[in-house]
């Protein structure tokens, strides 16, 4: 790190994050309140929505190669000052009372992009920054600031929604200001990268050299095959939990608002847990924490009862938090520096790309099969733990 010892708490790091994302929720809080209210109907969102998810996946495709050919800090800085012009043009131009299509879809593209950017870069810096003995840590502290953000971001939104004065342009506002002070948090972050890519190499090889990276260590490969299955089982159950309310509970808003509450709250309460946890991160409780998974969707599914309905979204969001929260930890152990760009950039084009594919699934087969939906997402995560042994099985039968 030319000079710069390695810390174990960095506030840039860790507040970057928190502004980021509590700006983003906030924008996305009143682009659906504002946006339906203007319209009186969702289609515009869903297709705004679409559109910004294939570009996502675009950006995932490119951002690999960049973050590991470029200075990260320098891709960090790029994105946020983009989004935060596009966000500040965009409050000086919209008709926030009738808003027009185009603008809202190149809106929604340039900050898609930004993420897709600004998201692995922020991640392969970590370990460059972080000792190894506190990433683990550090890790579980910044997601529940995160969290935390999603908690705040519907209380706040709410609040300002109560001020007559307040309209889109004002979240349109907020969020340029948090993409601002993420830039001038990132600023002052001492980074200076010094393992490069050959920046003669063309992105498809960079791209190439990266999957033949995974399809070399064995427990990184495992992890992202199974990480298809867990973005399949979040998509279907955050697709079934309005399906359920409006179904089996009279589509009363308030249930629905209490169940989402308490699965962000269980996601905080694991990032907390992990935070105490002193024990070094293995992969073997990563899959245990996916059958804990399984069995409370089992649970929710054998059980049509809404206090059982709220008990196990609370536990999902823990036990999701602390999966995703120590895969995060685990891969930035065991990739070699100069490849965490492109590893991060393929898995979160993997959850990227299933999600939005299995929440269309899941739309069918909720219609189908209603409440027993939720077994079938035990069932997936079950079939994922199997995929993941056999070819650990595989693997052994190899040596």
């Amino acid at each position: 790190m030319d000079g710069i010892s390695k810390k174990k708490f960095s506030w840039p790091l860790f507040l970057s994050p928190f502004v980021s994302r509590l700006g983003d929720e906030l924008f996305i809080f009143g682009m659906n309140w504002f946006i339906v209210k203007a319209t009186g109907h969702a289609s515009l969102l869903g297709i705004v929505q679409g559109i910004g998810g294939a570009i996502l996946v675009l950006g995932d495709l490119l951002a690999g190669p960049i973050v590991d050919r470029y200075n990260r800090k320098n891709v960090m800085l790029v994105s946020d000052l983009v989004s935060f012009i596009a966000c500040m043009f965009a409050a000086a131009t919209f008709d926030v009372k009738e808003p027009v299509f185009y603008q809202l879809v190149l809106l929604t593209v340039i900050m898609d992009i930004g993420l897709a950017f600004n998201f692995p870069a922020a991640k392969a810096v970590v370990p460059e920054i972080i000792v190894p003995s506190a990433l683990a840590k550090f890790n579980s502290m910044a997601n529940s600031g995160t969290m935390m953000a999603q908690v705040l971001a519907p209380l706040l939104g709410g609040f300002l929604l109560t001020l007559r004065w307040i309209d889109f342009r004002t979240f349109l506002f907020v969020n340029g200001i948090s993409f601002l002070l993420s830039f001038i948090l990132t600023m002052m972050l001492r980074y200076t990268q010094i393992v490069y890519m050959d920046k003669r190499q063309p992105v498809s090889e960079s791209l190439k050299a990266g999957i033949e990276y995974i399809n070399k260590v064995p427990d990184l490969f495992r992890l992202i095959i199974f990480d298809g299955f867990y973005a399949a089982f979040v998509a279907g159950y955050g697709l079934l939990l309005p399906y359920e309310i409006d179904h089996y509970y009279g589509g009363n808003e308030r249930l629905y608002s209490y169940v989402l509450t308490l699965y962000a709250i269980g996601g905080l309460a694991g990032a907390i847990y992990l935070t105490l946890d002193k024990r070094k991160p293995e992969i073997h409780q990563n899959y245990i924490d996916a059958a804990a998974l399984a069995l409370l969707a089992l649970v929710a599914g054998i059980f049509k009862n809404y206090p059982v309905l709220m008990g196990t979204a609370l536990a999902i969001g823990f036990f999701s938090a602390i999966y995703g929260i120590r895969m995060m930890t685990i891969v930035q152990q065991i990739v070699a520096v100069e490849f965490l760009g492109r590893v991060f950039a393929i898995w979160f084009l993997v959850f990227d790309s299933l999600s939005p594919l299995s929440a269309f699934v899941f739309g069918f087969v909720a219609d189908k099969l209603n409440h027993l939906t939720f077994l079938i997402l035990s069932v997936l995560i079950a079939a994922g733990l199997i995929v993941v042994w056999l070819l650990g099985l595989k693997e052994r039968g190899k040596k």
